[in-house]
């Protein structure tokens, strides 16, 4: 049997996106996988062990600051010497970054670093984007396996020459179909539901929604935008709704484990950032029969089909992005057809099963190959 740590900086994120794929796994493929999970304490932690998921807690900051680096990487190396993992499979920034460097020096496990998008888009500085670019050339050699969520990605990795060719596998990015689906909105208000799913950070660009809207109410007042997340500008936004007296239109919820019944009480998806890996807060709500509008950006662009499942708009276009919610909201039956077709797009290309595949088949070969370095050391003993 392989040992797989799948490693998160946060107990949401964990739960959101690793969480099932890694349960249904370890029960696919009970003599040959153990897929454990690693991230800070949340209330999501209680969630995953009530079904049976080993979560290993530590903390792993999000902050860039080098004390912060240097203790989240002693906690993760801790973490690691004390549980006998196979395989480490690495999350997003910080994890990523981390785990690594760690595996310049460690070895011993198989090392998996999977894109949930380069962090280059369209706010990036040169200097960023050099440096960004620097690293990630610099962090390429220990990496067994790379795991890419959109080809836009592995199309930035071939051109930069991040990775090598023999690294590099398309995973893509899928959904439970069977939760996220249509159903009965419960809600008969005659206003219409925008909804938005994303940090309160910069790089979702939430200026560009509240500018959108202050254009919006103007023309045609009849709506509600509501925003889902978590995040270090959650007060700096709440403050700016207040002081352009957008309240009656944008309402901040709590975070919720409960993502369906979010979407299908809503009419219309929104995600306005400058740059996403291939955005699960596009597809699940398309999957709920949702018709979307999104910023012409690396992975959103990937996952919306333009004028068929919503719309693409270009970047600090607030005025037509508040054109195209209007539009939607005075075309009740195009936007039902343009639902549907988003909820055929998903079912053909995002669900959650053909992930599924690829992840299970790319895990087997790792069990593969920790199986022939047992046998050899074996036959090295005798």
């Amino acid at each position: 049997m392989v040992k797989i740590l799948e490693v998160c900086t946060e107990s949401s994120p964990a739960y959101a996106l690793v969480f099932k794929r890694a349960q249904i796994l370890n029960e696919r493929y009970p003599q040959q996988l153990k897929i454990d999970i690693l991230c800070s304490d949340g209330k999501e932690v209680a969630l995953m062990r009530q079904q049976g998921m080993k979560v290993l807690l530590t903390d792993l900051h999000r902050s860039l600051n080098p004390w912060h680096l240097m203790q989240s990487m002693h906690n993760l190396q801790k973490a690691l010497r004390e549980n006998d993992y196979d395989v480490v499979h690495l999350h997003f920034g910080v994890p990523s970054l981390i785990g690594r460097c760690l595996a310049m020096v460690y070895r011993k496990p198989l090392w998996i670093y999977q894109s949930h998008g380069y962090s280059l888009s369209h706010n990036t500085s040169a200097l960023a984007k050099f440096s960004y670019l620097a690293v990630e050339r610099l962090l390429k050699r220990p990496v067994n396996l790379a795991l890419f969520q959109s080809h836009e990605d592995l199309t930035i990795a071939r051109h930069y020459k991040l990775l090598d060719e023999q690294q590099m596998i398309y995973l893509g990015n899928g959904i439970d179909t069977d939760y996220f689906k249509p159903a009965p909105k419960k809600n008969n208000s005659d206003q219409t539901i925008f909804g938005m799913v994303a940090r309160f950070e910069p790089i979702k660009n939430h200026q560009l929604l509240l500018d959108a809207v202050k254009h919006l109410r103007l023309s045609n007042p009849h709506f509600k935008v509501l925003l889902i997340g978590q995040g270090a500008l959650a007060t700096e936004i709440a403050a700016k709704i207040a002081a352009h007296q957008l309240e009656d239109w944008i309402e901040i919820r709590p975070y919720s484990t409960d993502m369906a019944t979010f979407y299908q009480e809503i009419d219309i998806g929104l995600l306005t950032s400058f740059g996403e890996g291939l955005p699960r807060a596009l597809i699940e709500p398309m999957a709920c029969a949702k018709p979307v509008i999104c910023t012409d950006v690396k992975g959103s662009r990937e996952a919306v089909k333009d004028q068929q499942t919503g719309y693409i708009v270009p970047l600090d276009e607030a005025q037509l992005l508040a054109d195209k919610m209007q539009w939607l909201m005075e075309h009740p039956e195009q936007r039902a057809e343009m639902g549907l077709a988003a909820r055929e797009h998903v079912l053909a290309n995002f669900s959650e099963q053909l992930v599924l595949e690829r992840l299970g088949s790319i895990y087997l070969a790792c069990h593969e190959h920790c199986q022939r370095v047992v046998n050899l050391e074996t036959s090295w003993v005798h």
